[in-house]
Parts: structure tokens; sequence; C-alpha cells
């Protein structure tokens, strides 16, 4: 409960009312003194001090004097004290009801992470509905309780139990509007290079789960604003009809992010506080030439990445094309080499963390071959290649995901990703290979027909939070083998 002034009246115990007090004090204190003075002006105008009458009034005087000072100073202290101890007792309680509030907030995982200049922050600026104040620490303490009063009068909850995430909120940093403030976030970057699928596989994702997924396992999706609700059924709606996709624009403009972020709340009975999703897709060029306009803070609070990986980015993969892909897919094959958007991602990691070279991260990531729909792929990563490894290695069909973990990783290796391979398995303890057709079929001829988008993020969700994964378990993922182990 750090001192700063704020447009609030203060609470009683933090002003006011050590001010009754001195009021207190000091007209006690002035009773004392007109005593005396009455007691002296009886001497001056009495028979004198040598008369036995001016003797007793002098006496009576000095007594005043003397004891009156002492009473006033028992009175005093004996009234500082107990009201000291009663305010000491109040702040330990708003103490406590302050340390209720955080670890709140820390045990539920509860913060704010700003869609726009990524920084991460417990307590948003929250802005008052009555005169647009901004409260920037609206918490329990000198300002009230519960709730505090703006100076405009308008009482304001400040701590969880009174809903204090209603209020609207803007970033301390940047100052966009913030949705939200109340849950918890689920963070997730979709990496890769250009013409990788990044965007296909957010549209593809975005619509199945909440068209799809939500409705058939009671989950209530709210969006997080005006703006990503006509961004969903504009934008993503219309690609996902009309099996088209947006290329990721790179920002020219240094006041806006370069790193993009689609949201929405999920809201579900056996789960609180509701979850934020943040879903990151940021231009392949920005981000393997490290000039994104803002600094790409979300990657130290992440609960997972998402990786994607373009096939036909593989020279020895693109030799075993046949005629049957069409140009439209040969146009949009990504030319960033794997290796380099891997070192990039790392660099950027170890640059916003502070960390090592060395350093093993915890995050989950998912690596995920995109454009699964082209045929080339089917006699290394197919599902029926996946079902004869199954059938040889004796797994039931829970197993499914273990076996599409095993041959894509093999499937990379054989074409001349190892060092990729070994490199995830170095710096991620925890990674998954997935392969995925976000469209379904090539660009432009049909609605999308998505295929393996959502077992990815499931995977993450699962991974990274207990609460998801009660109400999100479609799919299962069983333990798969690294190295020795």
């Amino acid at each position: 409960m750090k001192k700063d002034t704020q447009p609030a009246k203060k609470s009683y115990f933090f002003g006011p009312g050590w001010n009754d007090l001195g009021k207190f004090i000091k007209r006690f204190w002035q009773f004392n003194q007109d005593d005396i003075k009455k007691k002296a002006e009886k001497i001056e105008t009495g028979k004198g001090i040598m008369s036995f009458s001016g003797a007793r009034a002098l006496m009576s005087c000095i007594s005043l004097i003397l004891f009156g000072t002492i009473f006033f100073c028992l009175i005093a202290a004996t009234v500082s004290t107990v009201l000291g101890v009663a305010f000491c007792f109040v702040y330990i309680l708003i103490l406590a009801i302050w340390l209720l509030d955080r670890i709140n907030l820390i045990s539920k995982g509860i913060f704010v992470a700003c869609p726009n200049c990524k920084s991460k922050y417990l307590i948003p600026t929250y802005i008052c509905p009555s005169c647009g104040e901004k409260h920037t620490k609206l918490t329990p303490g000198k300002y009230g309780v519960f709730f505090r009063t703006c100076n405009c009068g308008k009482k304001l909850p400040s701590h969880f139990l009174t809903k204090r995430g209603s209020l609207a909120a803007e970033c301390p940093k940047c100052g966009v509007s913030l949705s939200g403030t109340a849950t918890k976030p689920l963070c997730i970057p979709i990496i890769g290079g250009r013409s990788s699928g990044k965007t296909a596989y957010i549209n593809a994702f975005s619509y199945e789960f909440i068209e799809k997924v939500a409705p058939r396992n009671g989950i209530e999706i709210k969006h997080y604003n005006e703006e990503t609700e006509r961004f969903y059924n504009h934008d993503i709606s219309n690609d996902y009809m009309g099996g088209t996709t947006r290329m990721t624009k790179t920002e020219m403009d240094l006041k806006q992010a370069s790193s993009k972020a689609f949201s929405f709340i999920i809201h579900h009975n056996k789960i609180s506080p509701d979850r934020l999703v943040q879903i990151y897709d940021v231009a392949g060029e920005s981000f393997v030439d490290n000039t994104e306009n803002e600094e790409q803070l979300q990657y130290t609070y992440c609960q997972g990445i998402v990786f994607m990986l373009d096939p036909l980015s593989i020279p020895m993969v693109r030799n075993h094309l046949d005629d049957t892909i069409s140009e439209i897919d040969r146009s949009s094959v990504g030319t960033l080499d794997v290796d380099l958007v891997l070192d990039s991602f790392l660099n950027k990691i170890r640059q916003i963390t502070g960390q090592s070279s060395t350093a093993v991260f915890n995050m989950p990531i998912a690596i995920v071959i995109s454009k699964g729909d082209i045929r080339t792929l089917d006699r290394f990563i197919g599902d029926e290649k996946i079902s004869e490894y199954m059938t040889e290695n004796n797994l039931d069909m829970d197993s499914f995901t273990v076996a599409e973990d095993e041959l894509c990783r093999k499937f990379l290796m054989e074409n001349g990703l190892a060092s990729f391979v070994s490199n995830i398995d170095l710096k991620f303890k925890n990674n998954r290979y997935f392969k995925c057709s976000s469209i379904g079929h090539t660009r432009e001829v049909g609605r999308y027909n998505p295929r393996g988008v959502l077992e990815p993020m499931e995977w993450i969700f699962q991974t990274a939070d207990s609460g998801m994964k009660s109400i999100w378990h479609e799919n299962k993922f069983g333990n798969i083998k690294r190295g020795d182990e």
C-alpha cells in the first residue's frame, strides 16, 4: 500500500480521525487554560495574596496549573492510546483485507495482460463511471476498504468481493481500453515464418472453438470488446466461410502494435474466475527481423506457444511434391528457413527474459505442421500412416496423439530438420508435435473444413490450466518419451 495520491476521499482512519483527535486535545487544553486564567483574574481583582482569600485563590490557581496540567496529560495520553490502539487494529484489519485481495489475485492467476503494449499488471487503471477520473491503485487502503469514494461522490468497488473488475479500465502504460480485468488470462502466441499458416490457424481454431467446442461443452463465450466482436464477425467468419485468409501485414505505423491479439472470454460454472484467451499473431517478417514496434513481453507470461511449421518450406519435402498441388498452394510456400525462425524466437525470449543461452523454458510448445491436406504428406504423416504405426506398436485409440507426435518428429528429422527437433528438445522440456490443415483444401474453393486445429490448443490448455482441462477434455494426450527417457 504505497503512498499514491488518488482522486478520492481518504478514509476516516487515514487523516480525518487523527485531525479530530488533535482538535480534541487542543480544545481540552484550552479549557484548562481558561480555568487558570479565571483563577488568575480573581487574584488580581481580589484583596491581594496577603489576605486569606487571596492566598487561598493563589493556592487554588497553583494547584490548577499543576494538577490540571497533569490531569490534562493523563486524559490526553489515555484518549490518544485508546484511539491509537483502535486505529492500529483497523490498520491491521485493512492490511489483512488487502492481503486477502492480493492472495486471491496471485493464487487464481488473475492479472491484466495489455493486448497492445503487452505489459502485465495485477491492478490496471480503473475509471470512475460518473466523472471519468482515473484511479491507479484501486485496492483496500487509506481511501477505503471494500469501497472508495471518488472526489465526485461516486462509490467505487476496491476489492474482488465487491466486483472491482466490473469497472471500465485502461492500461497504465499505453492507455488502451481493457476488458476482463478480473479474469485469468491464457496467452498463446502463434509464431512462424511468412506464409506458414498462422492466420489461417487462428481463423480455424477461433471459429471451431467458439461455434462448436463451446456449445457442446457448456461454455459461454463473451467477446473482449466491440472491436474484437466486429473482427470475429467480419474478418474471421468471412475468411472461414469463403475459404480465404488475410496476410498479416507488417505494421508500419510505429504507434501501432505489431503483434495483434484476438481475445475472448470463457465462462463456465465449473471454473472461477473466467478465462481470458488471448491469441497473438505477428507478421513473419517482423518476427524474424526483430522489427516489432513494441517489446514482445507476452513471452514472459504466456501459458504456451504454437509454432507453425510450413512443410513446403523444407527443400527435401518440396522435391516430393506431386502434380496435384494447385498453383495457389505453390505460391503460398513459406520461404524462411525453419531453423532461422526458431533461432529468432529463442533470441527474442532470451532478450526479454534475460535468461542465458543454456536456459530451458517451462512453457509448453506445440509444433504444428501446417497444410496437412497436401497429399504428398500422406505418405509420411497421414492418418493411415498413423494408424499403421499404432497397429505395429500395439497402441490403443487413445494413443493417436502419441503416434502423431512420433511420426511428425520422424518426418522432420528425416527431411533435414534433425537440428530443429534437437533444439526444441534442448530448450523446451514440454513439447509436442501435431499436424493440421486449417483450411482443409486449397484456398478460395469453399468454406473451411479444418482438421487437427483444436488438438494443439487443447493440449496447451490442459497442460497449463487444470480448470480448462476439467471443462474441455475431448482428446487424450498420453505420455511421450524423449531421448533416453
